[in-house]
């Protein structure tokens, strides 16, 4: 039964059903109509026997010739077997009648026994055919007639009656349809059509009947169910905005408070100071009557006191709140439990961690402790202290977990750029002691040999030997003095704002002061500016390459190209008297320890430093890739 519930399977039914009975019904008018047609074809052939008859009656009166008649006598033949036979093509054919054929085949064994006989006896014998033989032939003929015309008539009487019938049929199944239609798809339209115009008007969760059809019940119940769901919504409504307005009032706080924390940290220089910033804002927020901020040495197994407020003397100064296994707080970080420690009984008599701690002495009632924390490196903890119930604000640990890790990762910045710091510096005094080792240390050892020959030409009272000691010992004082003047200028060089080609102007300026040696800049391309690291250590691979050039090239002109297009290139070339590369890295000496620097620095911002070498020529290029230049 479920099969005929569906709505579709009714109509196609209904629809078959309809078509079979109108394509029966005209199928069974166009027999009748057939039959008609074929019948009245009939009583035209039969009744032009009659006719025939006479004729060949008058024939052989007249003594017309035999083959005429006897081909009139065919053509009488050929009628009455088409008459039997039937002419679908026409049609032609008698009504499926008793009567009917009785009658015809009556009248075919009269002509065939009778009529055609005497035929050809009157034509034979030259004698006419009376009316007395013929006339019991034409009554039959009459009479089949006769019989035909009533069976059409019978025909004609069921043609109308079944017409009729199927206009009786086409006004009641038309009304039929519209009520059915009414029925399965106009009520249930209707129903649909209440529900939403209520729905329009506010009426939510009304409920409309249940269609019987499958279609309908799905879309009903569908319909049910979205009322009653806007119902629902509609009657929480208020309560849903006002819930979303918390969430996003909680979310903005959160935000807001974050950027408030960024923002005031930032601006700190050291983990001192951001330690005092951060717990002062946070003192602000959470109402704690004191608070403290340590960093943990796990090394030393200590917990240092870097920042509070509120906090007694005793638990500032307190040995047990320093050392991990004497305080909660060091405990909690041992065995890393951040949960609240409480130090009263509630009224039921059951204890939270009661202790005899200095905090406890103090009169605080709770601690509230939170990780400093970035990367999975604990760093310290925030502990705050309250001498009432913990407030509602504390009810967000999200928030101040969030906090105290942006906290770690200002503390891990700090340190990383504290020791960005230590490491520059020490990479500084090493360049200062190569560059000391490249110039006074050489010429010091230059000068004390120089005073041992002048000792031994005093005791010898050589008085030339002594002028020419005397002269190079003045000669290496001076070198040495120009050595440390030079040294200093160059560790003084700073970019600071000014343009990158005017500090290499700056210095090639002063080298050609200083030097007589002409100095000829070139610039080529537009690219990108190097950062100031870039450019400290380009000017100082300059710089020392200038110093190179006047203490040992013997040049008289230098030709200094920069090339910023894709990559960077510095090439410095003069004309003085070479060197052999290889030989100088054999050797070891001291002037060796220059390209170390000019290497070391180069390194420093991932460049390529290349040196050629050759007699009246002499060629260091520094490359920056263009890669790395965009990496910085």
């Amino acid at each position: 039964m479920n099969f005929f519930k569906s709505l579709s399977v009714r109509l196609k039914l209904l629809t078959l059903l309809w078509l079979v009975i109108a394509v029966a019904s005209i199928s069974y008018t166009l027999l009748l109509s057939w039959r008609l047609e074929g019948s009245a074809a009939a009583i035209n052939d039969i009744g032009s026997l009659r006719l025939r008859s006479f004729r060949i009656a008058l024939l052989i009166r007249e003594n017309a010739g035999a083959e005429e008649i006897e081909q009139r006598l065919q053509q009488y033949d050929s009628i009455l077997d088409n008459v039997r036979h039937g002419d679908r093509s026409r049609p032609l054919f008698l009504p499926p009648d008793k009567v009917v054929w009785q009658r015809f085949n009556e009248l075919d064994q009269q002509w065939r026994q009778n009529i055609r006989p005497a035929f050809q006896v009157a034509y034979r014998q030259n004698r006419p055919v009376t009316d007395k033989q013929l006339q019991p032939f034409l009554s039959r003929l009459d009479g089949l007639v006769s019989a035909v015309e009533q069976a059409n008539t019978r025909y004609i009487s069921w043609l109308r009656l079944f017409q009729s019938c199927l206009l009786v049929l086409v006004v009641m199944s038309s009304a039929f349809m519209v009520f059915l239609l009414y029925w399965w798809i106009i009520k249930p339209l209707q129903h649909l059509q209440q529900g939403v115009a209520a729905i329009h008007d506010g009426q939510f969760g009304i409920q409309i009947p249940i269609d019987h059809s499958a279609e309908f019940a799905r879309v009903d119940n569908g319909f049910n169910q979205m009322s009653g769901s806007l119902h629902k919504l509609y009657s929480h409504l208020e309560e849903e905005v006002l819930e979303k307005t918390r969430d996003l009032a909680s979310k903005h706080h959160t935000l807001e408070t974050l950027y408030f924390f960024s923002r005031f940290l930032s601006q700190t220089q050291t983990t001192t100071e951001a330690a005092e910033v951060f717990l002062q804002k946070m003192l602000e927020m959470v109402a704690a009557d004191a608070g403290s901020i340590r960093l943990i040495d796990f090394k030393r197994q200590r917990m240092d006191l870097v920042s509070q407020i509120g906090l007694p003397d005793s638990l500032q100064t307190a040995e047990a709140c320093q050392r991990f296994d004497d305080c909660l707080c060091g405990h909690a970080v041992l065995h890393d439990d951040w949960q609240p420690i409480r130090f009263v009984r509630e009224p039921d008599g059951h204890a939270f961690d009661t202790d005899n701690s200095e905090c406890s002495r103090m009169g605080f009632r709770q601690l509230r402790i939170f990780k400093i924390q970035y990367k999975a490196q604990d760093f310290g903890m925030v502990t705050l202290y309250f001498k009432q119930k913990e407030p509602v604000a504390m009810a967000d640990t999200e928030l101040w977990e969030a906090l105290c890790s942006q906290f770690g990762v200002v503390v891990s910045n700090l340190r990383l750029i504290d020791e960005s710091r230590q490491l520059a510096v020490l990479q500084e005094r090493n360049l200062i002691a190569q560059g000391l080792h490249d110039s006074i240390a050489q010429a010091l050892t230059f000068l004390n040999l120089q005073v041992q020959m002048l000792e031994s030409a005093l005791q010898n009272q050589e008085q030339e030997q002594i002028n020419e000691n005397l002269h190079y010992i003045k000669d290496g004082i001076q070198e040495c003095y120009d050595d440390v003047r030079e040294l200093l200028i160059n560790f003084r060089t700073k970019i600071n704002n000014k343009d990158f080609t005017e500090v290499v102007q700056t210095l090639t300026d002063r080298f050609q002061r200083q030097t007589q040696i002409g100095v000829h800049l070139h610039w080529h391309g537009n690219g990108p500016q190097l950062n100031s690291e870039q450019q400290l250590q380009v000017v100082f691979i300059l710089q020392e390459s200038l110093s190179n050039i006047r203490k040992h090239s013997q040049a008289t002109e230098v030709d200094i190209r920069f090339d910023n297009r894709q990559d960077f290139v510095m090439e410095i070339e003069d004309n003085g008297r070479g060197f052999n590369i290889e030989r100088l890295k054999e050797q070891h000496s001291g002037n060796h320890v220059g390209l170390n620097i000019m290497h070391e620095r180069a390194q420093r911002i991932r460049a390529q430093l290349s040196l050629h070498s050759k007699p009246g020529s002499t060629r260091v290029t520094l490359n920056l890739p263009y890669e790395e230049r965009r990496q910085v």
